[in-house]
């Protein structure tokens, strides 16, 4: 069983940039969203959160942006890890930004092939299509991702391993997440 969108957007929000919305506490509320729908991400969402707990907001700041925008093997953008920078990667982009119009997902500042747009889009996706495309492109991106992530030794392996946990439930693996409520 495929968790409801609001999972989907709560990893989106663990794997965004934290600016000054860290303060408010979304990231703590997006962990609660996680765990509430899929308890068994719990013990690696609390490793995320132990992770930062001591940080403020430009340590956390800084931290994003040494994890992820200045190595290329920790990247986020689900192309770059299946293709590198090459034509392969330009079509799947094309794509993703056709797939994220057609299911009215909000194209931000970050590339198409970002993970946050690619998990907003397989909360809206039809069951079948979401289930091949987490199978083959997206987990096998998380997958590298997260290999880079724990040899880093970065909090952010947490988020990863909760992410491949619920493609995995994309994929038919036993479910355990339930429905979230509002």
């Amino acid at each position: 069983m495929r968790p409801a969108p609001e999972v989907h957007d709560a990893l989106a929000c663990l794997l965004t940039y934290p600016g000054e919305e860290h303060s408010t506490g979304r990231y703590p509320a997006a962990v609660e969203v996680v765990t509430r729908a899929c308890p068994e991400t719990r013990e690696a969402l609390e490793g995320f959160s132990g992770g930062i707990a001591e940080l403020d907001g430009g340590e956390l700041e800084e931290l994003y942006t040494r994890t992820f925008d200045n190595v290329a093997e920790r990247s986020l953008e689900v192309g770059w890890q299946l293709f590198g920078e090459n034509y392969a990667r330009g079509v799947l982009m094309v794509r993703f930004r056709e797939l994220l119009r057609r299911y009215e997902v909000p194209e931000r500042t970050e590339l198409p092939d970002h993970l946050t747009h690619v998990l907003a889009l397989l909360g809206r996706m039809p069951r079948e299509l979401s289930a091949s495309f987490a199978a083959v492109q997206v987990g096998q991106a998380v997958d590298k991702m997260l290999a880079s992530l724990r040899a880093y030794g970065s909090p952010w392996a947490g988020v990863l391993e909760a992410t491949r946990m619920v493609l995995d439930l994309h994929a038919g693996e036993p479910a355990k997440c339930t429905e979230v409520k509002a």
